[in-house]
C-alpha cells in the first residue's frame, strides 16, 4: 500500500455524504469556470478528513466531468497565446478592471488603496466626472476605442493623473486595462513632430506643457495671460491639428513617439520539434537539440513544461560546451506513450538506449529536474554503464511516509495529498487547468500552486519562461493531454525504489530556497535511499536551472573532465 494513503472505503451511503455530494455538484458547476477548481482543493482534503478516506467512491462523477471539460474545451482549438501564468506581467498596464469595475490586478506602485478583488471605489474617478467617466470606460470594455481619462491614485490625491483605457479580450470577458501615461519630452522627438505640423513657438510650449500633464490654468499663469486666452490657443492647437479634446491630443503624440519606433512582429509561440526517432516496434520519441551541437552529450530529463531552455539557459550550455539532448516524455507531443502511471519512468528508459543508439552515444551524463526525476532515476537504474554520472537538479522527491508532508507548502502539500487520496479529483482538476491555458485563467492555479513562494513565482511569470510554456503547450496539448496526465500520476506515486542503490552515481543539486523540496528534506531522503549528501546552490529556488544555469552545468561539465 502507499505510504500515507489510507484504504478506500464503498458503500452507498458514503457516496452519499453530503460533504462530497457537495464537491462533486461544485465540480460540475465549475464547468463553466475552469479557475473555480482551485477552491475545490481545500473542500476535497476536509471531506476526506470528515469521512476517513474519499478513495474511488466519486470517480465516475469526476471522469464525466473530465469528459465535459474535453468536449468544451477542445485542446486543439485554444489559443494558447494568451496563456497568462501572471495577469500583471502579460497585460502589462496598472489597473485591470471588469465590467462590473471589480479590480482584477493592481499596480502598487502606481496606486495606494486599491485591493485586488474588492470594487473601484469612489475616490479612484473625478467626482465631478465620475458617472460620464465610468460610461465611456464601459464603452471602452465593448469598442477598440482607446481612451485617456484622469484618475486618481489614492484617497489624498488632489492632482490625478491621466491614463491610457482600452479593452482586452480574456477568457471571453473584455477586461478594462488602464496604463498610466508615462509620455517624456525629448527634444530630439519634439523636433521632428514640431517640423512634422508646423507648430509655432507657442504651440510648441502649449503642446509641451499638456503632454507633461500641465493643464490650460497653469500654462496661462506660466505665460501672463488669462485662462480664456489659453482655453482658446488649445482649441485653436486642436483644430489645427485636426483633434477635438485633450485625450486626442495625448495620443496623437504617443502614436507619433511610437511611429518612429521599429515595428516589430509579435514573437511567434508555435513550436515543430525537428527531431523523431521510430524503434522497430512502432513507439517514437520526439527530442530537442540545444545548446553546442558539437558538445559534451548531456540527456536531459525535463519538468512538466517540457524541454525547452531559455535563452538565458542555453547560452550557459553552450559557453559550457553541453549538447542538450531534451527527449519529449511518453505521451508528450510526438513522443508515443504505453502505459500512464508508475511503471512509465522504467519503460521509457528502455526506449532512451534506444535513442542514444540511434545517436551514436555511448555514454553521456544525465541531467533532470523537478518532475522528471523518476525518469532520470529510472535510466540511471537501466542503464549505468551509459552514464557518466546522474544529477538530479532541484529535484521533486518521492514522499514515503505521512509524515513527509509536513516539510511541504502548504499548497504543494494539499495538491500532493490530493493526487493519492483522489486521483481521479486530480485527473478533473488536471484537466481544469489546461482548459485555462487557452481561456486566460491559467494565472489563478499558478498562484494558487506558488501561494507564499515568491521565488518560484518571480520565475513562472517572467516574459522568457512565459514564451515556453506557450510554445510547449501548442506543441503538446493539440496531440492530448495524456502527458501532464502521466506526470502527475507518476511524481505523486511512492517511486522510491527507483532511487534506490544508486549512492554516489547520483548526484543531488538544491536550490538554497526549493520551496517544492526544502533542504531538510532533501537530507532525510538522501539518507533514506544511501544518496550522497545534498549540494546546495545559494541563491536559487525550485526552478534550479533558471536560477543558477552556469552552476548547474559547471557540476555537469566536471562529470565529463573526471
Amino acid at each position: 500500500m502507499t505510504a500515507g494513503r489510507r484504504p478506500e472505503r464503498s458503500g452507498a451511503a458514503d457516496l452519499d455524504a453530503p460533504e462530497l455530494q457537495a464537491v462533486v455538484a461544485k465540480a460540475y458547476a465549475a464547468i463553466a469556470e475552469p479557475e473555480s477548481f482551485v477552491a475545490l482543493l481545500g473542500e476535497m482534503i476536509d471531506a476526506d478528513e470528515k469521512l476517513g478516506g474519499i478513495g474511488s467512491l466519486a470517480d465516475m462523477h469526476f471522469a464525466n466531468a473530465e469528459a465535459i471539460f474535453d468536449k468544451v474545451y477542445p485542446l486543439a482549438e485554444a489559443d494558447y497565446g494568451s496563456m497568462l501564468s501572471h495577469l500583471e506581467n502579460d497585460l502589462e498596464c496598472d489597473l485591470a478592471l471588469d465590467p462590473s469595475f471589480r479590480v482584477l490586478m493592481v499596480n502598487t506602485r502606481v496606486f495606494d488603496g486599491l485591493e485586488r478583488d474588492a470594487y473601484a471605489p469612489e475616490w479612484l474617478f473625478d467626482p465631478v466626472l465620475r458617472d460620464s467617466d465610468m460610461a465611456r470606460l464601459r464603452r471602452a470594455a465593448e469598442g477598440d476605442e482607446r481612451l485617456f481619462l484622469r484618475l486618481f491614485t489614492d484617497p489624498d490625491d488632489d492632482a490625478g493623473r491621466w491614463f491610457s483605457a482600452y479593452r482586452v479580450p480574456i477568457g471571453g470577458v473584455h477586461i478594462i486595462a488602464l496604463q498610466a501615461v508615462r509620455l517624456r519630452w525629448d527634444e530630439r522627438n519634439a523636433d521632428a513632430f514640431r517640423a512634422a505640423f508646423e507648430l509655432t513657438e507657442t504651440e510648441t510650449a502649449l503642446f509641451r506643457h499638456m503632454v507633461t500633464g500641465g493643464s490650460t490654468r497653469e500654462f496661462a499663469e506660466m505665460r501672463g495671460r488669462s485662462v480664456g486666452t489659453a482655453r482658446n490657443q488649445l482649441k485653436a492647437l486642436q483644430k489645427k491639428l485636426q483633434i477635438n479634446s485633450k485625450e486626442q491630443l495625448l495620443l496623437l503624440y504617443a502614436g507619433f513617439i511610437s511611429s518612429l519606433d521599429p515595428v516589430t512582429e509579435k514573437d511567434p509561440i508555435e513550436h515543430v520539434c525537428a527531431n523523431l526517432y521510430c524503434n522497430p516496434d512502432g513507439l517514437t520519441i520526439a527530442w530537442e537539440e540545444q545548446g553546442d551541437p558539437e558538445g559534451l552529450p548531456v540527456l536531459f530529463f525535463h519538468a512538466l513544461e517540457g524541454p525547452l531552455l531559455t535563452p538565458k539557459v542555453e547560452r550557459e550550455a553552450v559557453e559550457a560546451g553541453l549538447r542538450i539532448i531534451g527527449p519529449w516524455r511518453p505521451f508528450y507531443g510526438g513522443t508515443s506513450g504505453v502505459k500512464q502511471g508508475p511503471g512509465s519512468p522504467e519503460e521509457f528508459a528502455g526506449r532512451l538506449a534506444e535513442l542514444l543508439d540511434h545517436l551514436e552515444i555511448e555514454r553521456c551524463t544525465a541531467l533532470g529536474t523537478q518532475a522528471g526525476t523518476p525518469f532520470l532515476a529510472a535510466f540511471a537504474q537501466a542503464h549505468p554503464d551509459r552514464l557518466n554520472r546522474t544529477i538530479a537538479a532541484g529535484p521533486f522527491l518521492p514522499i514515503v511516509e505521512s509524515e513527509d508532508y509536513r516539510f511541504l507548502q502548504t499548497r504543494q502539500r494539499t495538491h500532493f495529498r490530493i493526487c493519492r487520496i483522489a486521483p481521479g479529483f486530480a485527473r478533473v482538476y488536471m484537466r481544469a487547468m489546461l482548459a485555462s491555458m487557452g481561456t486566460g485563467e491559467f494565472h489563478r492555479f499558478v498562484e494558487d500552486y506558488y501561494d507564499n513562494c515568491p521565488r518560484e513565482l518571480a520565475t513562472v511569470q517572467r516574459p522568457d519562461v512565459v514564451r515556453n510554456f506557450r510554445r510547449a503547450a501548442n506543441y503538446v496539448l493539440p496531440r492530448g493531454r495524456m502527458g501532464p496526465g502521466d506526470t502527475m500520476l507518476t511524481w505523486s506515486a511512492q517511486w522510491g525504489h527507483l532511487l534506490e542503490g544508486l549512492s554516489e552515481r547520483m548526484m543531488i543539486l538544491l536550490g538554497s530556497e526549493d520551496a517544492n523540496t526544502p533542504t531538510e528534506f532533501a537530507r532525510l531522503s538522501a539518507e533514506r535511499f544511501g544518496l550522497a549528501e545534498p549540494i546546495l546552490i545559494p541563491d536559487a529556488g525550485s526552478f534550479l536551472i533558471e536560477d543558477q544555469p552556469r552552476a548547474v552545468f559547471e557540476a555537469v561539465r566536471a562529470t565529463f573532465d573526471a
